[in-house]
Formats: structure tokens, C-alpha cells, sequence
């Protein structure tokens, strides 16, 4: 599979992609640069907006506007054509320890998203889930909140706490309820912890690798390794696909200081798989 760099270099830590299937772009978020961006992949440009504070993540809307979470524990509609923000709810608000990290929509059009330790030590960071103006915790105890992903089939949700080095899966319900299953992926044979992931049409996941400087895939039923791709960056956050088909795999990853691979790169892979589309959240 050809990677190709389409925005080089541009991020400090570049995160969260998610494809724009009605507009036919691609979000992400350089989380401590403190700003997002979308690309239009007809005329390979690349539009960079100022975020509220650190934003940790950003997704489509119904309407014409898009979620963020920022690190004031805040979630915030932010209207496409006048910049305006919106406060929709805050978590958290009395720790100062900790922020918000990955976050997606659901297949039901609910915004799943975690909190984690500033420090990156300690398991006090939570999992939430945002249904219109409601939301309610549904996961304890996390250090790192990261990637996750549904199952094609609605039954499965996979989700990572980086430093455990698992993917684990849960049931979920149609309201978000999870109950823990096991472990769906073990990577204490990996280089590196997984980050952000996503999920192709035939159930497998793409697993960002931090430290690790690749994307591996896995069967989740099995536990096994299919493939890896490998970058020219050390420090690879997440991953979504996008495009005609959603057969490209846009790739976000993080600088790493002091060296001279490509960290902070969107990278994009041409595939021959089909991935799962990015799911937009229900504005009530």
C-alpha cells in the first residue's frame, strides 16, 4: 500500500480525523497547536481554523455546524460558516487535572468521549456519552482515554486505554450501556501503545501505534495480526477512511522533538478495503 504525505509536518499533535461525508472533506485537530483543520481532497487544499483552547476532537453535525471538545472539559457546537460556539454541557469541571481526549459518534448518532490524566499517570480519567443535551459517564478508571470503534453488525464496542496496551471490547445497547466482554487485542508484543483506531467493513481494526510509528491490522474475533503499515513517523495518534468509496485511510500522527522523521504529518494510504463511515451527532 503507497503512503503519500499530504500535509507535511503541519501539526505538534495531530489527532482525531474524522471524513465529512456530505461535504466530501476531512476534519482533524492539532490538539496543543490548538487549532483544527479540514482538507478538501479534490484540490488537495488544507484549511486551518483557531480552536477554543486545546481541542481534542472534532466531528459532523446533522446541521450545518460541528462538535468539539476542548480542555476546559467543555463541548461546543461550532457553526461552519460564522465561527460561532455554543456551549452545549461541561464534565469534569471541578478537576483541573484532567482533559478531554479522542471522541466519536456512535451508529446511533451519540458523541462517545473520555478524559484523561494531564499527566498520563494516574486512572482518573472517565468515559461519556453525549445524547442530545444529556450526558452521563459510562466508563471509570482510565489514564489515557483513546481510540474506539463499533462493530459493522452494532454489537461490539472496542475500546483503548493506551496504557494497558489492549483493545478491549464491551455490548453495548442502544442507549451506550456497555458490559465488558474481554480483550480483543493484546499488545504487549507491540512497539509502542495503541492509540487512535478504526474499523473496516469487514470488522477488522487499524490500530494507531504511538512510539511505534506504524498502523497494524486485526482481527478482533481472533486476537491475530493481518498486516502493519509503516511510517516515516514515530509517533502515530489515529487513523479514519475517507474518500470515493472510503478506500483512503487518512493517518495523523504527532512530532517528535529532536528528530527528523515526519512527525506531525497527515499521511494518506490507498487501499483496496472498505472502511466504515464516520458517523455524525444528532443536534436535538
Amino acid at each position: 500500500m503507497k503512503i503519500e504525505i499530504v500535509a507535511k509536518k503541519i501539526n505538534i499533535l495531530g489527532e482525531g480525523p474524522t471524513w465529512d461525508e456530505k461535504n466530501r472533506r476531512l476534519y482533524w485537530v492539532d490538539i496543543t497547536g490548538k487549532r483544527f483543520y479540514y482538507l478538501d481532497p479534490d484540490n488537495e487544499r488544507v484549511e486551518v481554523f483557531p480552536a477554543l483552547g486545546m481541542i481534542s476532537s472534532i466531528v459532523t453535525t446533522n446541521k450545518e455546524n460541528i462538535l468539539a471538545a476542548t480542555e476546559d472539559h467543555s463541548l461546543y457546537l461550532i457553526d461552519n460558516k460564522t465561527g460561532m460556539h455554543s456551549l452545549v454541557t461541561t464534565v469534569e469541571s471541578e478537576r483541573m487535572n484532567t482533559r478531554f481526549n479522542d471522541g466519536k459518534v456512535d451508529p446511533f448518532g451519540r458523541y462517545v468521549a473520555g478524559t484523561m490524566d494531564m499527566q498520563e499517570k494516574n486512572p482518573i480519567g472517565s468515559l461519556y456519552v453525549l445524547s442530545g443535551n444529556d450526558v452521563k459517564k459510562i466508563l471509570g478508571n482510565l489514564t489515557i482515554s483513546n481510540g474506539m470503534a463499533w462493530d459493522v453488525k452494532n454489537q461490539v464496542f472496542y475500546y483503548i486505554d493506551s496504557p494497558t496496551k489492549k483493545v478491549n471490547k464491551y455490548y453495548f445497547d442502544k442507549n451506550m450501556n456497555i458490559e465488558l466482554i474481554g480483550t480483543a487485542i493484546d499488545f504487549k508484543h507491540e512497539i509502542g501503545v495503541p492509540d487512535g483506531m478504526s474499523i473496516d467493513l469487514e470488522g477488522n481494526l487499524w490500530v494507531a501505534h504511538w512510539g511505534g510509528g506504524k498502523i497494524s491490522i486485526w482481527n478482533p474475533n481472533k486476537g491475530r495480526k493481518i498486516d502493519q503499515i509503516s511510517f516515516p513517523a514515530e509517533n502515530i495518534t489515529s487513523c479514519t477512511f475517507g474518500g470515493d468509496g472510503l478506500t483512503d485511510l487518512y493517518v495523523t500522527s504527532a512530532a517528535n522533538k529532536g528528530s527528523s522523521d515526519l512527525g506531525g504529518t497527515l499521511f494518506r494510504v490507498r487501499t483496496d478495503i472498505q472502511g466504515s463511515k464516520s458517523f455524525s451527532f444528532l443536534v436535538s
